[in-house]
């Protein structure tokens, strides 16, 4: 009689346990999964920046800055919350909205806009201006940009076209 109840005390532990272990397996699967979805996604995160699809300013050889148009890209083709979303991607620092388009005119929104008035620099301002005017004004009849922000030492609000950057041209 003791060796039933040891055995099946025995038997009763040992499917407890296989039970755990099992519960255990499917915790370390779902804590696995959640682990890689987590890295996974902040890979997703990571950004290369690839300034090759919008208007970009590059720096030649004299040491005079230029607007570079995109090579094998026709940014007409894409949509205006695109370009915004590639703009944002590659000025992590200055994030851009759409409010509207109206006739010629795109008009955005900088919501915080120290970086762009207070932390670029009068060039940085400038190039910043730049490339997004150039690369929104891409879109079929858009001859102007709308920049709705707080003004600082380097940027102001307004309107802004191609002609307002002959310098870097």
């Amino acid at each position: 009689m003791k060796f039933s109840l040891i055995v099946a005390a025995v038997f009763l532990i040992l499917s407890c346990n296989s039970g755990n272990d099992k519960n255990n397996e499917i915790k370390n699967q779902v804590n696995a999964d959640t682990i890689l979805s987590a890295s996974n996604s902040i890979d997703s995160n990571k950004t290369i920046t690839n300034h090759t699809i919008i208007w970009t300013v590059i720096n030649e050889d004299s040491g005079k800055e230029k607007l570079s148009r995109p090579e094998n890209v026709k940014l007409n083709t894409f949509s205006s919350s695109h370009l915004i979303q590639l703009l944002n991607e590659n000025f992590a620092d200055i994030h851009l909205d759409l409010i509207k388009i109206s006739h010629d005119t795109i008009y955005v929104k900088i919501p915080d806009s120290k970086k762009l008035t207070q932390g670029l620099g009068d060039s940085g301002a400038e190039n910043y201006l730049a490339s997004a005017t150039y690369t929104l004004t891409e879109l079929k009849n858009i001859k102007f940009v709308n920049f709705e922000m707080e003004a600082g030492d380097h940027a102001e609000p307004g309107v802004y076209s191609r002609e307002d950057f002959k310098r870097l041209r």
